[in-house]
């Protein structure tokens, strides 16, 4: 698994002069420019808080593990198709494969974590024993990353049109999710149908953990659980049936 995430993680970047380093500078660079953007040109400011950074530090705990997410997504959905010689020329569980592409978005939350932890200190905000219940989310937000993954990675392997759509779907469901305004901003009716998307459960866990200083909704989480189990399962199963033919899709 570790080799296939170093893989993953190469491939990723190949060809490129800085090679895998840009696994870093990237998140990097979009957390730094949305910090500037937000918090000293725009200066928008949450309901009831004073200091503009505020938002940001907002923002940030749950757009880093978006991108997270939407990097291990993308991963897990191409990596078939990148180990293409490895499925021809070698007898291996295929099933790693997106399960290693998922894991590629770790670089991307750590990147976002310490990022935020930065600004949190510099903002003089409380730093709790509630991010003890961070490991929980995260590992649920990979699990279900995972589970798409499954399905996304033998689809992609005879439609390789899923990876052209995959970014403008992800961008299309980040703007259709709480990440950037709250919550309470939505119309009444478009709230009781984002409690049925796990994406909203995931990043208000990290939210509610890093700013709120809170336990996360374990109801919520719970939700995610069962719908990553699910969507996993069945996604194993399909993956196992499809996968004697990638050989001649790939």
């Amino acid at each position: 698994m570790i080799n296939l995430f170093k893989m993953n993680v190469r491939d990723r970047y190949l060809g490129s002069s800085l090679g895998s380093f840009w696994a870093i500078t990237n998140p990097l660079f979009m957390l730094s420019l949305y910090t500037y953007v937000f918090g000293f040109v725009f200066k928008i400011r949450l309901p009831g808080a004073e200091a503009t950074l505020v938002y940001v530090i907002w923002l940030i705990s749950g757009y880093g593990p978006w991108i997270a997410l939407n990097e291990s997504i993308t991963g897990a959905a191409n990596s078939v198709v990148g180990a293409s010689g490895l499925v021809k020329n070698m007898a291996f569980k295929t099933e790693l494969l997106p399960i290693a592409g998922t894991l590629v978005g770790l670089i991307n939350l750590a990147v976002s974590l310490c990022f935020l932890f930065v600004l949190l200190v510099w903002s003089g905000n409380p730093v709790t024993w509630h991010l003890l219940f961070l490991p929980l989310v995260m590992a649920l937000q990979f699990a279900f990353a995972a589970a798409l993954g499954l399905w996304l990675s033998a689809i992609t392997v005879f439609v390789r049109d899923v990876i052209q759509i995959l970014p403008t779907l992800l961008t299309a469901i980040m703007f259709m999710t709480p990440i950037f305004y709250p919550f309470e901003k939505m119309p009444a009716i478009i709230q009781k149908i984002t409690l049925a998307n796990p994406l909203y459960h995931i990043s208000e866990g990290y939210r509610v953990i890093i700013i709120a200083s809170r336990m996360p909704d374990m109801v919520g989480l719970g939700y995610v659980a069962v719908i990553s189990f699910v969507i996993f399962y069945f996604g194993l199963r399909a993956f196992r049936r499809a996968k004697g033919a990638f050989d001649s899709a790939i």
